[in-house]
């Protein structure tokens, strides 16, 4: 009897699938059954019920569920004191673009500290793809624009931000802009599965000025870097304009059509059979706190002058936090 069959059977049993269960091992499907089978072999007894309502343990497989649980748990120890030569646990989180430029390193600090036993793999991607990614069992714990609405994922609410136009103020534009106004320059926003880049089409649409000539990067980073070159103009979550992200170079652009904000949540699934994903989205959540508390005291920092009028970066902090 190898760990890896009790593993395999713990998880099949925990999330009631063996594709989900073969999601959360990093192996096939076929792998997961294989596993299965060879332990219910040397066990000598069934331990699921497999029909088309789905898996069941019959009541072998509660028993040794049990026991399994507990042997789980003792290799686990055993790890973490160095016993058994094995690689530390990997904690899978899955974040959008805006994330990475706006706090991601205050969640990974806050990580290190609460579970310095395990190891991170990260996933930047948009929510569209991030969303069947948490429920079909890829990732422990996502951050995101919108919550999922499938059974059995909790999410916890964040923060909200809209989205700013900005250009570089080399290119001497106007503070405002019609969008007809706009759409004379190339533009870059996110990609375009994201939701920002649908909305933007949808208002030049409504406009009757589309096409136009709207590029799109999945980084945050990649936009500020283009805007601030004077290649065009460009829209952006207005998380990625704080925490020492905004250069001095950008200015933001007001427009006759205000675009959409968006609300994060921090999602995991209940059924994960581990409290990590629980554990990373409170640490989420603490975090925007955080952010929230710090920024209703810079509200009240002195004005200072920037690029020859008067401009207050905690005030504007102010406008894009919500």
């Amino acid at each position: 009897m190898e760990l890896r069959q009790i593993k395999a059977f713990a998880t099949v049993a925990t999330l009631g699938s063996f594709r989900v269960a073969a999601n959360q091992l990093h192996i096939t499907q076929p792998a997961v059954s294989l596993r299965v089978a060879s332990l219910e072999e040397e066990i000598g007894a069934k331990l699921f019920n497999r029909d088309g309502a789905g898996v069941t343990l019959t009541p072998r497989g509660v028993e040794f569920l049990e026991l399994a649980q507990r042997l789980l748990e003792t290799a686990s120890q055993m790890t973490r004191r160095g016993t058994v030569s094995a690689s530390l646990p990997r904690i899978r989180i899955g974040v959008t673009p805006m994330i990475v430029s706006a706090w991601l390193t205050e969640i990974l600090r806050m990580i290190q500290d609460q579970l310095a036993d395990r190891t991170f793999e990260l996933v930047v991607d948009t929510s569209r793809r991030l969303r069947p990614c948490l429920v079909e069992g890829k990732l422990d714990a996502v951050i995101m624009t919108g919550p999922s609405y499938t059974s059995g994922v909790r999410n916890i609410p964040l923060i909200s931000y809209g989205s700013e136009w900005i250009v570089s103020r080399r290119l001497n534009v106007p503070d405002f802009m019609s969008l007809a106004e706009i759409a004379k320059f190339p533009l870059i926003s996110y990609a375009t599965d994201s939701g920002t880049y649908g909305d933007i089409e949808y208002a030049f649409r409504e406009q009757e000025v589309w096409p136009v000539h709207l590029n799109c990067a999945n980084s945050g980073e990649a936009i500020l870097r283009f805007v601030e070159a004077g290649m065009g103009i460009g829209v952006i979550n207005a998380g990625c304009l704080i925490g020492g992200v905004y250069s001095e170079l950008l200015k933001i652009i007001k427009t006759d059509v205000e675009l959409p904000r968006y609300e994060y949540f921090a999602s995991y699934h209940l059924e994960s059979g581990s409290d990590v994903g629980m554990i990373i989205s409170d640490i989420a959540r603490e975090v925007c706190r955080n952010l929230q508390r710090d920024n209703s005291g810079a509200a009240r920092a002195e004005t200072k002058e920037a690029n020859g009028y008067a401009f207050s970066q905690a005030m504007f902090m102010r406008n894009v936090i919500k």
